[in-house]
């Protein structure tokens, strides 16, 4: 029997707060979650909340994933503390390729075997969300939630100033995850119980994923968002990272959202489809319509805005406007493009940080929490 304890656990805040995302160093879906739990005050019962609504809300990804929560230090020149969120895959984070028009097969490849239509097709992931962490030594508290929804999902903290030793599900299989793209995504959410997964975080996740779709068969030249080489939706750590911002979000009563300028970086990436040049395409795709500035000094290069960040991002500034006198789309859409918080009282502050370590600014992105907004 599925224990939802410590999910009714988790009180939601009577009053509802404005969120404004400080993304000074850029934005990634793990910098995103880890904001929203480091502003709650007590991101060990909301990370498990999230889990729990994810695991219980969706029980397909049941087993898939767990959520390790860690404080680490960031800046080569002064060290800034933040929370960082890592999301470990059974998959190790591999993506299995979603079928395009040349492939008819949509099977799940679940007993470790590989189909033979993903044998023979190339592994398009570009794995955005987990560079290489450059991480300060000393590190603590890693809190680790994981989606095993029977039992009672005890916290388990542990106190050592290096990486744990802990195994986590799969990390000695090369087992690719299931083949989901963009409907089956849609469903999976659709088919959440509002128990768990409100109504609101089902319609701004799908829209996420539907945006990022579009910039991926756009970026492709595939004839719709239902068959493209999908890089991001087909590993579990994105849906997850989406849809545990949202919830978590959700769960802070936050009812409107705005951002900071997202830095665009400059330089090029390694992906699976040869060097690309900063932003990725898709990503920049993404970046349409919303603030950007150059990085932190001008100088930075390398990917500073992932696909999942700018999606996320895109989804809750367009749809999530705080209540302001804007009558036309016109000037909502001015609002958007100024890349600055309303006028309103900071009640709360959450601190996440990224997994990249930079020798001159620290690779932090801070969520701002507050309330008593002025209607201008």
């Amino acid at each position: 029997m599925t224990d939802t304890s410590s999910t009714s656990a988790w009180k939601r805040p009577a009053t509802s707060f404005h969120a404004h995302f400080d993304c000074f160093s850029g934005a990634a879906g793990d910098m995103l979650l880890a904001s929203c739990l480091d502003a709650s005050g007590e991101p060990e019962e909301l990370l498990q909340h999230v889990t729990n609504c994810i695991c219980l809300g969706m029980p397909e990804l049941d087993g898939e994933f767990s959520i390790e929560t860690k404080r680490v230090w960031r800046g080569g020149m002064g060290k800034i503390a933040g929370l960082h969120v890592r999301v470990h895959s059974k998959y190790h984070h591999h993506p299995a390729p979603v079928p395009d028009k040349r492939r008819k097969t949509n099977k799940s490849i679940d007993d470790g075997s590989p189909s033979m239509e993903a044998s023979q097709s190339h592994d398009h992931s570009h794995h955005h969300e987990h560079a290489h962490d450059h991480t300060h030594s000393h590190t603590h508290a890693h809190e680790h939630a994981h989606c095993q929804v029977e039992e009672t999902f005890p916290s388990q903290s542990h106190s050592h100033s290096h990486e744990h030793g802990h195994k986590h599900p799969g990390d000695d299989t090369g087992i690719r995850g299931p083949l989901r793209n963009l409907p089956q995504i849609q469903k999976l959410l659709k088919d959440a119980s509002e128990d768990y997964i409100d109504n609101w975080v089902k319609q701004l996740a799908i829209i996420a994923f539907t945006e990022l779709a579009k910039a991926e068969a756009t970026t492709h030249g595939a004839d719709g968002i239902d068959n493209v080489h999908f890089h991001e939706v087909g590993a579990v750590d994105s849906i997850v990272d989406t849809v545990g911002t949202l919830i978590a979000l959700h769960a802070l009563n936050v009812t409107s959202v705005t951002c900071s300028r997202l830095p665009i970086g400059e330089g090029t990436v390694w992906t699976a489809h040869g060097c690309l040049p900063v932003p990725a395409p898709a990503t920049l795709l993404l970046l349409v319509d919303l603030p950007t500035c150059p990085g932190p000094l001008g100088i930075v290069t390398g990917e500073l805005v992932t696909p999942t960040g700018a999606a996320l991002l895109r989804a809750l500034t367009f749809h999530c406007i705080p209540p302001l006198k804007l009558p036309s789309e016109e000037q909502k859409r001015l609002f958007i493009q100024q890349g600055r918080p309303p006028s309103f009282t900071i009640r709360k502050i959450g601190v996440g940080a990224g997994s990249k370590d930079f020798e001159k600014h620290p690779n932090i992105l801070r969520l701002l929490l507050g309330d008593t907004i002025v209607a201008k």
